[in-house]
């Protein structure tokens, strides 16, 4: 199994932070490696909600459709991403937000394993760059959307 963990500093408060990353229908606009993206459905928690979402995702030759169940929770901010179905034998990634007097923490977290050989040899050596990819759009995002400034 491969363990990634990345932490940044963002001028933007958690909460804005949270809400680009539970926007899921919008990562194909922005995420790359993403072409499709869409939340099945959603509902309602004590803590927040979940939702069921299904990716599409590709890289040269290969494409992957992979569905996951995703726990958002608004007391810590974090959202958690287990796989439903899909190309891995197993996927668990955690984001984690929190303020900070000049804006906020991102904590990022992921752990996975293939399930298919060939991904396992052609995707997961790549996939410490690509994550890094994944959440610099997260904040080119929030440049775009927030502006330059925090609120």
């Amino acid at each position: 199994m491969q363990n990634i963990s990345l932490q940044r500093i963002s001028p933007y408060r958690a909460r804005q932070m949270f809400d680009l990353v539970a926007d899921v229908d919008r990562y194909s606009e922005f995420i790359p490696y993403c072409t499709a993206s869409r939340v099945l459905h959603t509902h309602e928690t004590e803590q927040g909600y979940e939702m069921q979402a299904d990716l599409l995702v590709a890289y040269k030759f290969l494409r992957e459709k992979y569905s996951s169940a995703v726990v958002l929770t608004h007391d810590p901010l974090t959202i958690t991403v287990n796989q439903a179905k899909g190309p891995f034998s197993h996927l668990h990634n955690c984001w984690e937000f929190k303020d900070t007097s000049e804006g906020s923490v991102v904590d990022f977290e992921l752990q996975f394993n293939f399930a298919v050989p060939l991904l396992r040899r052609v995707i997961a050596p790549l996939m410490s760059r690509a994550v890094s990819k994944f959440v610099d759009a997260f904040e080119a995002r929030a440049h775009e959307v927030y502006g330059a400034q925090k609120d």
